[in-house]
């Protein structure tokens, strides 16, 4: 179904989850379970969150991002979405996400949050958080000033670019990053298919051949750029960040680990299509992985 949906009418597809059936409410839901996680990461590593400038790379449609930015930091910062849009619908959604989440806060903000309830559209709401909303825009063509960002964000997204888009974000992130900001990507390895069956092995996606993986799944609603975290870390450093860390989640128990063989391997090295067979063990056992870089000090 995903596959007729995604070759003939990917458009139709989302707007009739998307706007008709409210499906993104349990995007919200999501994010306020993972937002806090993120934000104690952030702070492990020593960034001073209040009064910075957070940037969410596809922060999806619905107002979440901007209210959590400004709950932690004191202002809504920037969401930039290449072809998803905000939707009024969720507003109320996102606020109670928000609020219900475990986020350093001052009451003062709660309040103002709080108040969102009655705004009538997303603009007004971002306006009131002293947010910026940059929709349709190309990943490596983002009209933000340099230096001008402490933190860039993304979770879910970087695995749909395909490998050049990945590059040209990421050099286009160097450029409006300030020295010494931080880059926070959360990239989902696992084949797309494995969330709908967990008994579908979770790199199953790496048994396929490009052509043959390219006429299944090349569409909008399932494609994987199917980057093995080396290559990801590859990228990173090409594009001028310096690592802090990575954290890779590993399976079955979904722990964050460095050291990814604590976890099962995710398809038999024997049935790895022929450019994955240089996989290390621990691509193997990475599911996800949280990837986190710095840009120097000093430029």
């Amino acid at each position: 179904m995903l596959g007729a949906f995604g070759r003939t009418a990917p458009r139709f597809y989302r707007t009739f989850t998307r706007e008709w059936l409210g499906t993104q409410a349990t995007h919200v839901d999501k994010l306020a379970r993972v937002w806090p996680g993120y934000v104690r990461v952030w702070q492990d590593i020593g960034i001073s969150l209040d009064g910075s400038r957070i940037w969410v790379l596809e922060g999806g449609w619905t107002l979440f991002p901007f209210l959590a930015n400004y709950l932690t930091t004191g202002s809504g910062g920037v969401v930039t979405n290449r072809d998803g849009r905000i939707l009024d619908r969720y507003l109320a959604r996102s606020v109670g996400g928000a609020l219900g989440c475990d986020l350093p806060s001052s009451v003062e903000r709660r309040r103002r949050v709080d108040s969102l309830h009655w705004e009538p559209t997303i603009p007004a709401a971002v306006a009131a958080v002293d947010g910026i909303l940059l929709e349709n825009i190309d990943p490596g063509n983002i009209p933000l000033a340099p230096d001008s960002i402490d933190l860039c964000h993304s979770g879910g997204t970087l695995e749909h670019y395909r490998p050049e888009m990945v590059a040209a974000f990421l050099r286009e992130a160097f450029r409006i990053l300030r020295p010494g900001a931080v880059m926070s990507h959360v990239v989902d390895h696992r084949d797309h298919l494995h969330h709908a069956d967990t008994s579908w092995p979770f790199l199953a996606h790496l048994s396929l051949p490009d052509p043959i993986y390219n006429v299944a799944f090349g569409h909008p609603l399932l494609h994987h750029n199917r980057l093995l975290p080396g290559e990801i870390e590859d990228l990173f450093r090409s594009a001028g960040f310096e690592p802090i860390t990575v954290r890779k989640m590993v399976l079955p128990d979904r722990r964050y680990v460095e050291d990814a063989m604590e976890g099962a391997p995710g398809i038999e090295r024997s049935r790895l299509a022929r450019r994955f067979r240089s996989a290390t063990d621990a691509d193997l056992r990475t599911a996800a992985a949280h990837y986190l870089y710095r840009k120097p000090r000093g430029i």
